[in-house]
């Protein structure tokens, strides 16, 4: 078991990695040399990558020398996406120059030992012709990367370790006109972290305990849905949420973490942020939905999907996603969504674990043969699903608008066979389907 919770809170901690790269490192450019010495011209990929990280020159631990073992490039309808691998962590400099147009990467003891094919580099991808390295100093090696057109760095971060995959820089470069290009050469710096989030986790002991972090929806001044009989839906999923973590203690192994504990509010961004900081294995969000039939009645479950699986499943994640307007929060005021930035990077290994918990609840829901939706298991954007390194599904225990549902979901006796049912499918999902991944 301790090895399988070490691989699954792997997954948790890998982009804590991106994020902490993202607050706290700045660009400290370096006086080029007129005289720069010839390299010779390999494939295509490589050198973009390391293009956009921009720390000072240091070798990982140790001093020992990093060996740039593969390179690979994407071509994305807005940028041009460069992953370098390494095998140790990293910190190049950048600088950017004109006639012509490149960014160059010096990296402090680094070898390259990308594999040499022609096939790599035989066309331009997006912004980048070509590019070039070899040794520059005795102790710093260069990488030119040529550009097609004017670009600047739209996005850079670490990878860790991963799956047996080695450390990763990630480098998105964006198209932008020569001016921009001008500007960033004259100042040899490249895109500022000072407005990157910084989400600070606390560590992960690898002790054999998986953490559960249960978050009651709504809240405070947003109080969702209003059932039949009057009753809101925050405190509905709020109770749910203390005794779902109830049943759950039972159980040996587990340590669970309520989003909000009392009735009151808290954004959308902050419910995932607390999932994260908590090293959250499984993030459950609780709800209980209200629509105009009154006839349609029974659980459900949702994971995370940027295409809704039905316009029923789109509609719900569009007015669960306005929570943040309701309860009067600025959003303009806040930074860019982790998850917006490494969606595409992280999201769909999360994804199928998502899916996966879905999909084990829905057959425990089933084996005890309870009331439940049409398809059960949906997919929709729900913005409190989107962290990128939390497996997170949406539970709807039922509809506050039909009858049969809102008496039971009133009080704690009815609450009670879906919840228990829940916090078995969570039981069944670390010992069953975590093991197989």
């Amino acid at each position: 078991m301790t090895h399988t919770v070490r691989q699954n809170k792997l997954m948790s901690l890998s982009l804590l990695s991106i994020v902490r790269l993202f607050a706290n490192n700045s660009c400290h450019p370096r006086k080029l040399s007129a005289k720069r010495a010839q390299f010779p011209r390999i494939p295509l990929l490589a050198a973009a990558l390391i293009a956009c990280v921009h720390y000072p020159g240091r070798t990982a631990e140790g001093g020992s020398t990093i060996s740039i073992t593969d390179a690979r490039l994407w071509d994305h309808s807005s940028y041009t996406r460069f992953v370098l691998d390494m095998s140790a962590e990293a910190n190049p400099q950048i600088y950017f120059l004109s006639n012509p147009n490149r960014v160059v990467i010096d990296f402090n003891d680094a070898k390259f030992a990308i594999p040499r094919s022609p096939s790599r580099s035989s066309a331009p991808t997006g912004v980048i012709s070509g590019y070039r390295y070899g040794l520059f100093t005795p102790s710093v090696s260069r990488l030119v990367l040529d550009l097609k057109t004017p670009a600047t760095i739209k996005r850079d971060f670490l990878l860790p370790p991963l799956e047996g995959k080695p450390y990763r820089y990630v480098i998105d470069l964006e198209p932008s006109t020569n001016s921009e290009f001008v500007a960033a050469t004259a100042n040899n710096t490249v895109r500022s972290r000072e407005n990157a989030i910084n989400i600070n986790r606390t560590p992960l002991a690898n002790d054999g305990v998986f953490t559960v972090v249960i978050d009651a929806g709504h809240g405070g001044i947003d109080p969702g849905a209003t059932g039949r009989n009057g009753i809101y839906e925050k405190d509905v999923a709020l109770a749910a949420a203390k005794e779902l973590a109830n049943i759950i203690r039972t159980f040996d192994g587990y340590q669970v973490v309520l989003t909000r504990s009392k009735d009151i509010y808290i954004p959308l961004r902050e419910r995932v942020a607390l999932g994260r900081r908590a090293g959250a294995d499984l993030f459950l969000s609780l709800h209980a939905d209200s629509i105009g039939s009154m006839k349609i009645r029974g659980a459900h479950v949702y994971s995370l999907s940027e295409t809704a699986s039905d316009k029923e499943a789109e509609a719900l994640a569009v007015k669960e996603n306005k929570a943040d307007i309701i309860a009067g929060i600025n959003l303009a005021s806040h930074p860019p969504d982790v998850s917006s930035i490494l969606l595409d990077l992280s999201q769909r290994e999360t994804n199928n674990f998502s899916a996966e918990a879905a999909n084990v609840l829905v057959h425990e829901w089933n084996d005890r043969g309870l009331e439940l939706l049409r398809k059960p298991h949906r997919q929709a954007g729900f913005a409190v699903l989107k962290a990128p390194d939390v497996p997170s599904i949406l539970v709807e225990l039922g509809f506050l608008s039909n009858a049969a549902d809102v008496k039971k979901l009133s009080s704690a006796s009815g609450r009670f066979p879906i919840l228990n049912a829940l916090a078995h499918a969570v039981d069944r999902y670390f010992k069953i389907i975590v093991p197989g991944h």
